[in-house]
């Protein structure tokens, strides 16, 4: 099987992908970055060169701004100017181990950068997303607080820069739906199967998400408390 990168814009699930991922034996390295209410399944050294990366450019994660591919066209210069031993070691761990999957929502950046280093036939590309409205409602559940259209036109430039990526280094990639994955797994499962030669079965899905399936992530409640937060930070905009 070829390695796996896998491109979202965050808070999108994809924590959830790459470790069902993980159960079809892609290698997620000696140690993942932790979070208090979950494991993200990200490689801890990937996760500290892209810190590198992204610092050389000043990328700004603050998200108040739209993505910019100013931003990644940096990135991908610093090729030329920057030491790429600890970048090239990094890969040569990961091959020892292959396949492996790297997840980040900041790879949505780094990844021009990376893609110079990597073998292009040597990897596939998921592109994880979630619904709007779902992702606005996790969004505000998690304090970060914003509009519905800003959260709508701000991963909607992610997602288009990702397909840019794919479009112009001519990647086989496959489209992954969170909320569909959890809404009728069968179906999902089939997909990522197909698309990678695995055999991936709801077993798995259920051994790596602990919520029920055939049902929408963020139900009614979470709409009500996600909107009491949205509407408690409007009012104190307004005061």
């Amino acid at each position: 099987m070829k390695n796996i990168i896998v491109l979202t814009s965050g808070l999108s699930g994809s924590s959830v992908v790459t470790n069902l991922l993980s159960r079809a034996g892609f290698w997620t390295g000696d140690s993942t970055c932790e979070k208090t209410d979950y494991n993200t399944h990200e490689n801890s050294q990937l996760v500290y060169l892209n810190n590198l990366l992204l610092k050389a450019v000043d990328y700004d994660e603050n998200y108040s701004v739209f993505a910019s591919s100013k931003k990644i066209f940096d990135v991908e210069k610093l090729i030329d100017t920057i030491d790429l031993l600890p970048f090239k070691s990094f890969i040569e761990k990961c091959e020892q181990s292959k396949p492996w999957v790297w997840k980040d929502p900041r790879l949505w950046v780094t990844v021009s950068f990376w893609v110079q280093l990597l073998e292009k036939d040597s990897f596939n590309v998921i592109f994880v997303d979630r619904s709007i409205s779902q992702r606005w409602i996790s969004e505000l559940l998690r304090k970060n607080v914003q509009t519905f259209a800003y959260c709508k036109k701000y991963n909607c430039q992610i997602e288009q820069l990702i397909k840019n990526f794919i479009t112009n280094h001519d990647l086989n990639s496959c489209d992954v739906l969170f909320d569909e994955l959890i809404e009728y797994p069968e179906n999902t499962l089939l997909l990522i199967n197909q698309f990678l030669g695995c055999s991936l079965t709801k077993v798995d899905l259920q051994s790596v998400y602990n919520k029920p399936l055939y049902q929408r992530v963020r139900g009614a409640k979470d709409l009500l408390l996600a909107t009491l937060v949205y509407l408690k930070n409007y009012q104190t905009r307004l005061k």
